[in-house]
């Protein structure tokens, strides 16, 4: 089992898919308003991660491993008609990605909010605003170069500096697949909405001497 962490390097739209009546669209959080990042989430920009470094090995012929390799590791077959089906019984396991301290904070939180006296304070949306803040866009008219009417929109984000870790284990782990998760980690750099415009952008480690590729770096380009 080892730890896998990420690490916020500008605000990050992580958006969770609801809104309520002041914001339209809010970040994964749990039951006290502390934002995670879903196992899911992590698991498949690992995937894209792992996928981009295969395709530029193979762009440069190096042969250390392959995107068969990859699909193998995160259980996912090609099938005939191009598509990728997801086993149900994967080897790798991604555990959600939580703020340092989890466990003491949110029994602190759950502490205060079912105090009477502290319940209007310590709310759910409030804990939420200690690691987001709000950003707000609209659709600009290219005739005019105006705002157009309608289009305000707003999102909450996660803050800029926000850290998130969790276990990451691979059953019977091999030398291969420690470097497809040490590449896949290194390469990572973004996981959200609005990549393309700033937001999202991370650093991923894995907090173990053996997925250091300074280390692996003579069994990565000697092959």
């Amino acid at each position: 089992m080892y730890t896998l962490t990420i690490k916020l390097l500008s605000p990050t739209l992580l958006m969770s898919g609801q809104g309520d009546v002041n914001t339209d669209s809010t970040i994964v959080h749990d039951r006290y308003g502390i934002p995670y990042i879903p196992a899911k989430r992590v698991r498949g920009v690992l995937y894209e991660s792992a996928l981009e470094v295969a395709e530029m090995m193979e762009l440069s012929n190096l042969n250390t491993f392959t995107i068969k390799d990859v699909n193998i590791l995160f259980n996912r077959v090609n099938e005939e008609d191009g598509e990728v089906a997801i086993d149900d019984n994967p080897r790798l396991s991604i555990s959600n990605l939580v703020i340092p301290d989890y466990d003491t904070v949110a029994r602190d939180i759950a502490t205060l909010q079912n105090h009477k006296d502290c319940q209007q304070i310590f709310t759910k949306e409030r804990i939420l605003e200690e690691y987001t803040s709000m950003r707000y866009y609209t659709s600009i008219d290219p005739s005019t170069g105006a705002a157009m009417e309608g289009t305000l929109h707003n999102s909450r984000v996660l803050n800029k500096g926000c850290v998130f870790s969790g276990a990451i284990d691979v059953e019977q782990i091999t030398d291969l697949e420690r470097i497809i998760l040490a590449c896949a980690a290194r390469n990572l750099s973004g996981i959200g909405g609005k990549r393309n415009r700033g937001f999202g952008q991370v650093e991923c480690t894995i907090e173990h001497e053996s997925f250091d590729l300074d280390v692996l770096g003579g069994t990565l380009w000697s092959k």
